[in-house]
């Protein structure tokens, strides 16, 4: 956080709030190789109970502040990642008998243009709907989440 040359407010995002000026600050981060992405979610996930780990069909999920990376398929032989910028709409849904077990399913819709929609059903789902809700917010805003 530096204040603005131009104006003096402290600037927490890429530009300037008050005047519209663009933070230096941030460009030659960006430009030394970038920000460094926080995992904020991790973890593997057997849709199919235990045939999944026979069968070797486990997938792992991994949300940072910036992307949504998945690895799927036989020995996770499949790698695919969503920009978080580039996600449309974000829903959690869970039935009563996911509820009882502490279940849910969160879907992604984006903009993506190989795997538009990804679902994740997993324990804890409310949690991974609040963190990813949370990241999707915050880089809409424009800033990076603590």
């Amino acid at each position: 956080m530096a204040p603005c040359p131009e104006c003096g407010t402290e600037v927490k995002t890429r530009f300037c709030t008050e005047c519209g000026l663009p933070n230096k600050a941030m460009i030659e981060q960006a430009a030394r190789g970038g920000f460094e992405s926080k995992i904020v979610f991790e973890r593997s996930l057997y849709p199919w109970c235990i045939f999944s780990c026979i069968f070797c069909c486990s997938e792992h999920l991994t949300v940072s502040q910036t992307r949504i990376d998945t690895e799927t398929g036989c020995c996770r032989g499949n790698m695919d990642s969503i920009d978080v910028r580039r996600i449309k709409d974000i829903s959690f849904d869970r039935g009563c008998c996911q509820m009882l077990l502490g279940r849910g399913t969160v879907t992604i819709l984006s903009a993506d243009e190989t795997d538009p929609e990804l679902t994740i059903s997993t324990w804890s789902a409310k949690k991974l709907y609040s963190d990813i809700k949370r990241v999707w917010n915050a880089s809409k805003m424009g800033t990076t989440v603590e």
